[in-house]
């Protein structure tokens, strides 16, 4: 792989943790290793690539971890954000912290898709947007709408 590639790594164990892609386009993707219930793929991406990630993680009494990430590849040189599981780093357009965000941010992502709205190619500014009216509002007492500056 080109080092000027962004690399996304995707985990899953069952009952435990699920990295995932949301949505993204890679230029290229691979198993890194599978077995006894743990799966890990890598995804690459070229430089101005949007894609978001789901990262999940629970342990005996529920969920722990939950982080939600909307990123954009960039060119080596170019100002970039430390991203869990991204490497070397990415753009970051939204993220959520918890469990209540990450939910809004989710409902909210699936309304857009049913309205048509592609994630890929709309403008990074509705990304932008939702992201501080999601740290600006009580995610566990707000609708999903409340994100696209509707109330």
């Amino acid at each position: 792989m080109s080092s000027a590639l962004t690399q996304v790594r995707e985990e899953f164990l069952e009952g435990r943790h699920n990295y995932r892609l949301l949505f993204g386009r890679p230029e290229s993707r691979r198993t890194a290793q599978s077995m006894d219930g743990y799966t890990a793929r890598l995804s690459y991406f070229a430089a101005g690539e949007r894609f978001a990630l789901d990262l999940w993680s629970r342990n005996t009494y529920g969920t722990v971890r939950w982080r939600c990430f909307v990123c954009e590849s960039v060119r080596p040189g170019e100002e970039a954000d430390r991203v869990p599981f991204v490497t070397p780093a990415a753009s970051v357009l939204l993220s959520t912290k918890g469990a209540a965000q990450s939910r809004l941010f989710l409902a909210w992502l699936a309304g857009l898709t049913e309205q048509g709205v592609d994630p890929l190619t709309c403008p990074a500014d509705l990304f932008l947007a939702a992201h501080f009216r999601l740290h600006g509002s009580r995610a566990d007492r707000c609708r999903p709408e409340r994100l696209s500056g509707r109330l």
